[in-house]
């Protein structure tokens, strides 16, 4: 496997789109049950994760590739308590979309999507990144694995926040 992270550019936008499909509807990736792509996509709650991305000041997403194959995708983005996603936590705080095509998964490609864009983060003097896992979710050991703490236990979820900076505040 030739492992890379790069920037997100424009064209990736479709490979997004995939990645939160999975993100959102991961319980049951191959459940017969799961709304069709489109439809599944269309719903505020989610499709404000994505709308306009790159637009809007903040906006910061990796892709992983093997080869030339993206594989894996993670991103961030402020929300305003009136169109926020899980995982929101207030106005100053980035919220962390993170999926891996089935394909790919427990490959490591999940924490190193995290490690870029914490360090990305960091760069852009952001201290701190948030999210929304639910429990019996595979990544919520991921998150925890690389630094992410439960912030609140919400029902069968946890939000999580990870410090960006090395100075204790992970």
């Amino acid at each position: 496997m030739a492992l890379a992270v790069r920037n997100a550019t424009d064209e990736d936008h479709p490979f997004l789109w995939q990645m939160l499909y999975q993100a959102v509807y991961w319980r049951s990736i191959r459940d017969t049950t799961n709304p069709p792509f489109e439809q599944g996509l269309a719903a505020p709650e989610v499709r404000v994760a994505l709308d306009r991305f790159g637009e809007l000041d903040g906006d910061t997403a990796v892709i992983a590739t093997d080869g030339s194959t993206p594989v894996g995708a993670a991103w961030y983005r402020y929300y305003r308590e009136s169109k926020a996603i899980r995982g929101y936590i207030d106005d100053s705080t980035p919220v962390l979309v993170l999926a891996v095509a089935a394909t790919h998964r427990r490959r490591g490609i999940g924490s190193k999507l995290v490690t870029e864009l914490a360090q990305r983060a960091a760069a852009q003097g952001i201290d701190r990144i948030s999210l929304m896992v639910s429990k019996d979710n595979h990544a919520y050991q991921l998150y925890l694995s690389c630094g992410f703490q439960v912030a609140a236990d919400v029902d069968d979820s946890c939000l999580m926040v990870i410090g960006t900076h090395d100075d204790g505040s992970r």
